[in-house]
């Protein structure tokens, strides 16, 4: 053998090692999707014999529920780019096993070819993954996940000139689907969809879904919402034993803007999915395609105003007292914030919570309870709660910024005067940051009380875990206290382990004498409500209030 046929020999050996070491079997197939070249375990990986795969659809490798995304990733593979590994779901007719990890690779100097290969995987591989799928919805992002990180695509795109869009599907009929085909082929189903959407993502991981049968993803402008909502029909139909599947409605939004900064784009869009989480259909998804612009317009001019409402302090501030129930006496005043004079500001403040001005809002509600206490007390020492949202106080430039807020008031009497709520506790997801952080304003002399504190598992593990100094009891235990013995069971157990905690007990939507007596006689110690006072103007020391 001469030396250059030794090399090559050489050569071509150690890239079948380098091959081998990876993969159990190598396929090359053409546009159409037909077997051109296998080499390697053809039969232990699909059952056919060696040889037989050529001239066959690739399709015919693979379980009817995954050949959508198979012929999805090699119609996708971009000349010299790679995709996978992907768990995938083998033809049972042909195989002794169920599953294996697929990988591709277009050719730059092939058109139209693809390169794949098939193996059996590690223990380890089909576990991560099954895990992965098993959790978050089968691997996709929650709504706040999925814009966050949608916001991070968007950006990168801008940053290699390229573009990007974003589609929003919606399966009106998912519940009869879902019904019809059982539990577990709707689990596989979703599992499918999981994988189809990633497939999309412009960086193989931003889709996420909003409820049953709601999904979104950001993608590249190859991709077209009508192939989208093909796939999911596709693969619904798949998923059918009685083969009707269901429609599937799905929308692609532009989503490069120039007249937004990116924090007003990220802002916009938070609300526009959160919009779609609450309502699917409901947001009329045609107009959503047709007026994106004209929405994301109108949406950045009102977070505008909220911005320039919360920068200048241009709301206003009602106290209603929480009254010692012993005595009748206020025993502090809760402020309550009022865009529109008496008018309820729970749609601007759930407005705000959607486009992610929480912290902004908090911390200018805040300022302005200082210099009412500084400034407009009149010489009165009364004391003042104000609310601050479990987002909020996540959030480490919030936390820093009502450090700086209150650090040159913490030698005065503010800290005994004023009292920190802890709202919205249900979007509390660092336990240990959020401790720590009311450890921090304890140690400053503050008090801090956890809000709608109810009977399930989640309240007492906050009430574990965050060492508050008193705890407000969620109003539906309240309002059912005369006519439910298990409200009232809850409520005396609850004080009773407060008791024992040194932790005191608020009860709000105190509405009637009948409740205030119940809660009296069950050592609550403080109540909130309409029975005692409506939020008023100023805080009122001088009129006794019933108890």
């Amino acid at each position: 053998m001469n030396p250059q046929t030794s090399d090559i020999k050489d050569q071509r050996d150690r890239f079948l090692a380098f091959a081998f070491a990876g993969a159990d079997l190598m396929i090359e197939v053409d546009a159409d999707g037909t077997v051109l070249y296998a080499l390697g375990a053809t039969k232990g990986m699909t059952g056919s014999a060696d040889g037989t795969l050529t001239g066959r659809k690739l399709g015919d490798i693979f379980a009817p529920r995954d050949r959508g995304l198979v012929s999805t990733l090699c119609g996708r593979a971009k000349p010299g780019q790679r995709f996978g590994p992907v768990l995938v779901n083998l033809n049972d007719e042909h195989t002794s096993f169920r599953k294996a990890m697929l990988s591709g690779l277009s050719m730059p100097d092939r058109p139209g070819r693809v390169f794949l290969t098939l193996s059996k995987g590690t223990i380890a591989q089909v576990a991560e993954s099954k895990a992965e799928r098993a959790s978050s919805e089968a691997a996709l992002m929650d709504a706040e996940s999925f814009a966050a990180a949608a916001l991070d695509v968007i950006a990168a795109s801008d940053t290699l000139g390229q573009s990007v869009g974003m589609t929003l599907v919606d399966m009106p009929q998912v519940g009869d689907f879902k019904n019809r085909i059982g539990a577990e082929r709707w689990s596989t189903f979703r599992e499918s969809v999981s994988i189809m959407l990633r497939s999309y993502a412009a960086d193989g991981r931003t889709a996420g879904t909003m409820g049953d049968g709601r999904f979104g993803v950001v993608h590249g402008t190859n991709v077209t919402a009508d192939a989208i909502r093909a796939d999911i029909e596709s693969l619904a139909l798949d998923s059918d034993p009685e083969n009707r599947g269901t429609a599937a409605e799905a929308n692609e939004i532009d989503l490069d803007n120039d007249t937004l900064s990116e924090r007003e784009l990220a802002k916009a869009l938070m609300y526009t999915i959160n919009q779609f989480e609450k309502q699917g259909q409901g947001l009329t998804l045609n107009n959503l395609q047709k007026g994106f612009e004209s929405f994301l317009e109108s949406n950045a001019q009102k977070i505008s105003e909220f911005k320039t409402i919360i920068n200048q302090s241009r709301f206003d501030l009602k106290f209603q007292p929480i009254v010692d129930l012993a005595t009748g006496e206020p025993a502090y005043y809760e402020a309550l914030v009022r865009f529109d004079g008496n008018k309820s500001p729970y749609d601007s403040i759930v407005f705000c919570e959607d486009v992610g001005l929480s912290p902004e809002l908090d911390l200018a509600i805040c300022g302005k309870i200082i210099n009412y206490l500084v400034f407009n007390s009149k010489g009165k020492k009364f004391k003042v709660s104000v609310n601050l949202s479990g987002v909020s106080i996540q959030n480490q430039r919030f936390i820093d910024k009502l450090r700086n807020k209150l650090e040159p008031h913490l030698k005065s009497d503010i800290p005994s005067r004023l009292i920190f709520e802890i709202t919205e506790s249900s979007q509390i997801t660092d336990l240990d940051k959020v401790n720590t952080f009311v450890r921090a304003l304890q140690d400053d002399g503050f008090k801090v009380s956890l809000d709608d504190f109810g009977a399930g598992a989640a309240s007492f593990q906050y009430l574990h875990k965050i060492h508050v100094d008193s705890v407000k009891i969620d109003g539906q235990y309240i309002t059912n206290i005369l006519s439910s013995d298990r409200d009232r069971s809850m409520i005396s157990n609850l004080v009773r382990m407060c008791a024992d905690l040194d932790v005191s007990v608020v009860a709000e939507r105190v509405e009637t004498r009948e409740q205030a007596d119940a809660l009296r006689a069950m050592n609550v110690a403080l109540g909130q409500g309409y029975y005692f006072a409506k939020p008023l103007d100023e805080p009122d020391y001088q009129t006794k209030l019933r108890a």
